[in-house]
């Protein structure tokens, strides 16, 4: 019995497929859901996210964090990023890493505690796009 996948962003349904398997990047590393799996709800980290569809090739995306749930073979995720390789410029991402560290550089003494938290993810979560995009070399 597959696996059913739903992507979701604030956007769009990014997926949508009966799987096989599904590699999440979980907060504690990564973390594999086959058919079968028990109930489960966790966080995930920014990174590749790859399934596999049942008589096709391993599909990869990038995926910025978020949340999944598992139960009765159905997994949901939810995430505010979801892209292709193909979708990510590489140029731009290394121009939004050095624009948020320099910022980070010239207001790290005025930034409060949560300000700095979230320049340090979004710094995190820029380098892990652009380290997709380049493992996948396309």
């Amino acid at each position: 019995m597959p696996l059913q996948l739903k992507i979701i962003t604030p956007m769009r349904t990014a997926v949508d497929a009966s799987v096989s398997s599904v590699l999440v990047p979980s907060a504690q590393g990564e973390m594999e859901i086959l058919p079968g799996h028990a109930d489960l709800i966790a966080a995930l980290g920014n990174g590749e996210l790859s399934y596999r569809i049942p008589g096709e090739e391993t599909s990869a995306l990038f995926i910025g964090g978020g949340f999944l749930q598992v139960s009765n073979d159905q997994l949901l995720i939810v995430t505010d990023t979801v892209l292709e390789a193909s979708e990510i410029d590489t140029a731009t991402v290394e121009q939004a890493i050095e624009r948020a560290q320099a910022a980070f550089r010239n207001a790290s003494s005025v930034l409060d505690r949560e300000e700095q938290a979230k320049l340090e993810a979004h710094i995190a979560k820029q380098i892990a796009m652009l380290d997709f995009r380049r493992k996948r070399r396309i």
